[in-house]
């Protein structure tokens, strides 16, 4: 009896432990849970944050390039000696009483009026057959040093006190002076820029060298520069750059806003609970989420500009960017919240039956599976020493611990001598430095090793095991010799190479006036991929797409090709089917990516107004679209039988004349930008027939 009390007694001394130890497992369990599912968020939140970034900077950098441009434009006509000479005698003037020379006058405003036309202060004016003024919102002014307009062009409108300040900054001897973006008569948004005019080289001593005037320019901001927020890379969700200002306690958005209220117009509080545009004015470092000026929840940041007391706020719809995160942590949350129920449920089960079975069961059962093990190591040597894979197993510190027949053989080595050995004696240092870098990567590697005296191309795959019996991490190590594979594939692709060279000039040699517009093409298509960051996969489908786009037209006749006449409705039809004459001829080769799609769509546009499918904007591929807008800007700037080429600026303005309608416009952007700072491909209007 005082036995059974004692067994009891131990018993549920066993299950409180059993139950206490399980329950704290529960709650460190749970806890690890909870630190993974923030950790997600949070890297997802750091990604947002880059990107956001991202695009804030680049559209600084475009906004202050733009202001730069406009100062570098006032300040060459301020610094005009011709300009400098002729204010100085008409302030002279003014001060003797004396009236300014008209020739004097006629000078300057011709001066103002041809900078304003060059800069784009003002559009040339259409002919109107009256002598009305027109008011502007733009213009450029030439103003003495008592605020006086000496001449501006024409429809300059009168100066606002707000204007007057920062004039009086510029002739006080401050250069490049930014007015406040405001609304004028007209409710346009206007800025204004200022800079001092300095009388000319020895008119005064040096001593006494103070401004004597300021030319200013005024700009319509809804035209020239809200559009610069809406340049560049976006994203698919619903995203909003503003420019905004601090004036007291409240925030003045400065820029358009989706609510359909005039630039200038819209102000919040600053201490409006939760509101993203104060962030760009406070010490906050958090990208979100808050709430916009239309309630809505957005992901924000903010970045300042050098050049104007303003910031720009980058936001990006919260809802929208966070789905996918959230659904993934909601399923990782659900997931390993199952999963640690099951081994809860499964260690109560096992516990339980454990408790209840006696000690000779326990034995005949862990005998039973010591055979069963037994059994499962034969099996798994059996099937790894009569596979190709050769395969190593290796210890943290570099003994190998398992080999297969496949890898001893390679070696040279008995596979019982392999085993034991370490890894350092086996393989060169070559080999071993490859296996080592591929070992920081992700997935298989094909690299270059050599395995005993045979020097190949491998498949390598590095699988890191975290616990095998007493060792801790080790390392399994599976190489496939892929050399015939590869081979084949170098020579496959070698083959193709020559094969679109081969077609390429035999297209060249049919129509000698685009001799080299497929080498143009593929040229200005692969900046457009590189400048949209396309991958590699796209690019190459894209270069061998641009390469080949023309294959078609040696199914059309020559003299049609060359023909210098316009050409008949017969004709122009089938020069229309030289696209699907290309892709017949491509129909039977085999390429890796969606080469032939791509070339079906060098001739389509937007709105489906293109040939031969009709396809339009939602139907069309990026690549398409890339290739649609490099074959339209090479066939503008190349000479033809029956014109000659256009300038790389005329043709890329027609491109953005028809830009939304014909081409997509982040591509054409993409282009304008590379013609801008990178290419020049103004020799190809002197290239002639080859």
């Amino acid at each position: 009896m005082i036995g059974q009390q004692t067994l009891s007694k131990t018993t549920n001394n066993q299950m409180a432990t059993g139950i206490f130890i399980l329950l704290t497992f529960l709650f460190l369990a749970a806890l690890g849970i909870n630190w993974y599912v923030d950790r997600e968020q949070q890297r997802d939140l750091q990604r947002w944050e880059s990107r956001l970034a991202f695009i804030a900077d680049s559209r600084i950098a475009s906004i202050e390039q733009w202001l730069t441009t406009q100062f570098s434009a006032l300040n060459e006509l301020a610094n005009n000696p011709s300009l400098q000479l002729y204010l100085w005698q008409t302030t002279q003037g003014s001060k003797q009483n004396t009236t300014p020379k008209p020739a004097q006058l006629r000078f300057l405003r011709n001066l103002i009026w041809a900078s304003a036309e060059r800069e784009g202060f003002v559009s040339i004016p259409s002919k109107i057959p009256a002598n009305i003024t027109r008011k502007r919102a733009t213009g450029i002014a030439l103003i003495d040093t008592n605020l006086n307009f000496v001449t501006a062009t024409e429809g300059m409108p009168a100066l606002t006190e707000l204007d007057k300040q920062t004039i009086e900054a510029a002739i006080n001897g401050r250069p490049n002076q930014l007015g406040p973006l405001r609304l004028d008569g007209a409710d346009n948004s206007v800025i204004l820029f200022a800079v001092p005019v300095l009388p000319v080289l020895g008119a005064e001593p040096d001593t006494q060298k103070k401004p004597i005037g300021a030319v200013i320019g005024l700009r319509n901001a809804n035209q020239d520069l809200f559009p610069l927020l809406r340049q560049g890379a976006s994203f698919a969700e619903e995203n909003e750059a503003l420019i905004l200002t601090q004036q007291e306690n409240r925030i003045h958005y400065l820029s358009p806003t989706r609510d359909g209220i005039r630039p200038g117009k819209k102000q919040l509080p600053f201490s409006k609970q939760n509101l993203a545009a104060s962030t760009a004015f406070s010490d906050s470092m958090d990208i979100g989420p808050y709430t916009n000026y239309m309630g809505n929840d957005v992901l924000t940041t903010s970045r300042p500009f050098k050049m104007a007391p303003w910031k720009i706020q980058q936001q990006v719809n919260a809802k929208q960017a966070l789905r996918e995160s959230n659904d993934h942590r909601n399923f990782l949350f659900i997931t390993l919240s199952l999963a640690l129920l099951s081994i809860a449920a499964l260690t109560i089960a096992a516990w339980r039956h454990g408790s209840s079975v006696k000690a000779l069961q326990q034995n005949e059962a862990l005998k039973g599976k010591t055979e069963q093990l037994q059994k499962q190591s034969s099996l798994l040597h059996a099937i790894t020493d009569n596979i190709d894979s050769q395969t190593l197993l290796i210890s943290n510190q570099g003994k190998i611990l398992f080999a297969n027949e496949a890898i001893a053989d390679s070696l040279g080595i008995e596979l019982q001598n392999l085993r034991g050995s370490y890894f350092n004696a086996v393989f060169d240092q070559a080999s071993r430095q490859k296996i080592e870098a591929a070992e920081k990567s992700t997935g298989s590697n094909i690299i270059e090793l050599q395995v005993g005296k045979k020097t190949g191309v491998y498949q390598t795959t590095l699988l890191p095991i975290k616990k095998l019996g007493k060792h801790y991490n080790p390392l399994l190590l599976v190489l496939n010799d892929v050399t015939q594979l590869h081979r084949s594939q170098q020579k496959q692709e070698l083959m193709l190479r020559d094969l679109v060279s081969t077609l390429v000039h035999v297209v060249d040699l049919h129509d000698p006036y685009s001799a080299y517009h497929s080498i143009h093409m593929a040229e200005v298509a692969n900046a457009i991929g590189e400048a949209l960051q396309l991958n590699s996969a796209d690019m190459k489908t894209l270069d061998l797409a641009a390469t080949l786009a023309n294959l078609g037209k040696i199914m059309i006749p020559k003299e049609v090709l060359t023909k210098t006449e316009p050409l008949t409705e017969a004709e122009h039809d089938l020069l229309q089917k030289h696209v699907q004459y290309g892709l017949e001829l491509l129909e039977n080769l085999n390429f890796d990516g969606p080469v032939t799609q791509t070339i079906a769509q060098k001739q389509e546009h937007l709105d489906g107004s293109g040939y031969p499918n009709h396809l339009s904007g939602e139907r069309m591929s990026l690549t398409g679209k890339i290739l649609s807008v490099a074959n339209a800007f090479v066939a503008l700037a190349s000479p033809r039988a029956y014109r000659e080429g256009l300038s790389i600026t005329d043709s890329v303005d027609l491109l953005m004349e028809k830009t939304g309608a014909h081409y997509d416009r982040q591509v054409v952007a993409a282009l304008f930008h590379i013609v801008e700072n990178r290419k020049d491909w103004s020799q190809w209007r002197n290239e002639g027939m080859t």
